[in-house]
């Protein structure tokens, strides 16, 4: 899947490069000549994202970027759902250009470094930010930098650390980002930073960049789980990159994923052009009534265990795959990129479990795309 390339990024992008006015004090306290300018005005490429490996291999690649700080995003070795559903990394190269009546006499050149661990289990979260040391060239001294992150809706951040007051760019420094999200159940929230860089220099204008990060989710729709914060694009794997499904263990279940996942489409299979989305439970219902409702009865040979009349759990169920929670289930696809097979109904109990488990524990909900690691 080649979006699965990157799965740890961000859309982060430049809102404002720069503010300036006409006849701004000069920089001996006089003022400036009619018409003349000096003013600081910034500029600022795309933020770039550091890039993960996703391609279910066991070898994570380390971001590689010049002048990253020490211990920079580590990643864990295998990759896993938690670390991707959460993890953010990426750098803002900034330039302030100092220019007297118009003319370039100094620049100032910083990397703002973002390392971002969102929290499963809760609504708040500390965002580390590492302002580089800054290149100072000409008449570049003395710019009073500030810091000053947003969000939208439901959301509240400040400034931690070094970076919660005003400071002078030249040594590096860092500080954070502090959030905190307000949900309810049935609300899950969006929302995304915007992080602004201010400038100001005696007898100058000043100058600002901003540029927000990727957008993060957090909900509580999950009554085991409670509350947490995850970044809805990123893919999910049940039950992780390289650990198989305990779905893969259920003689008939597994049977009838590996099945699928080994037709054209291999829909489902890590790493396919097909992931599984999870589903409203209007469609789920919908799936079911197609594929596996009550009219639907096993076929001579379909019932391949002993069926106990005094077990419930031997009884026999229709399992379907894809599931009925995607919105790949019910009919979407003909066989053989859909199948069912009966079960004991214990043997579905017990993945239901799973299934819910996993939506719960990664914040899955409608819309967002997973695989399942049912083996080959």
């Amino acid at each position: 899947m080649k979006s699965s390339k990157k799965l740890i990024a961000t859309a982060a992008t430049l809102i404002v490069a720069a503010t300036g006015t006409i006849g701004a004090s000069a920089p001996d306290g006089g003022t400036a000549e009619a018409g003349a300018r000096n003013e600081l005005t910034v500029t600022a490429a795309v933020a770039k994202s550091s890039d993960f490996t996703a391609d279910f291999k066991t070898e994570a690649v380390t971001p590689q970027a010049a002048g990253k700080p020490a211990g920079y995003c580590k990643q864990p070795n295998p990759m896993t759902t938690a670390v991707n559903r959460t993890m953010d990394c990426y750098h803002m190269d900034i330039k302030v250009d100092v220019k007297r009546n118009g003319r370039l006499v100094g620049t100032a050149s910083f990397t703002s470094w973002h390392e971002i661990h969102l929290n499963l289990k809760k609504i708040k979260w500390s965002e580390k930010i590492t302002v580089s040391k800054a290149t100072i060239v000409g008449d570049a001294r003395g710019i009073s930098t500030s810091f000053h992150p947003s969000c939208r809706s439901g959301c509240q951040v400040h400034a931690g650390g070094n970076l919660a007051r005003p400071f002078t760019l030249g040594a590096a420094r860092t500080g954070s980002a502090d959030h905190t999200f307000t949900v309810s159940k049935g609300h899950p929230r969006s929302s995304n930073t915007r992080y602004e860089f201010s400038f100001k220099k005696p007898g100058y204008s000043s100058g600002e960049a901003a540029y927000v990060g990727s957008t993060y989710r957090c909900d509580d729709e999950d009554r085991q789980y409670g509350a947490g914060c995850v970044y809805p694009t990123r893919m999910s794997v049940e039950k992780d990159w390289t650990k198989l499904s305990d779905m893969a263990n259920l003689p008939g279940i597994g049977d009838n994923i590996r099945k699928v996942q080994r037709a054209g489409l291999k829909i489902g299979y890590p790493g396919s052009k097909v992931p599984l989305t999870r589903a409203t439970k209007a469609k789920a219902t919908e799936n079911r009534k197609e594929v596996c409702g009550p009219n639907v009865r096993p076929k001579p040979g379909d019932i391949w265990w002993t069926v106990d009349p005094n077990d419930d759990g031997t009884k026999p169920s229709c399992d379907e795959y894809p599931f009925a929670e995607t919105t790949q289930g019910g009919n979407t696809y003909n066989p053989p990129n859909r199948a069912i097979k009966w079960v004991p109904l214990k043997e579905n109990r017990t993945q239901g479990g799973i299934i819910r488990t996993f939506f719960g524990r990664y914040h899955i909900l409608p819309g967002d795309k997973f695989y399942v690691q049912a083996g080959a």
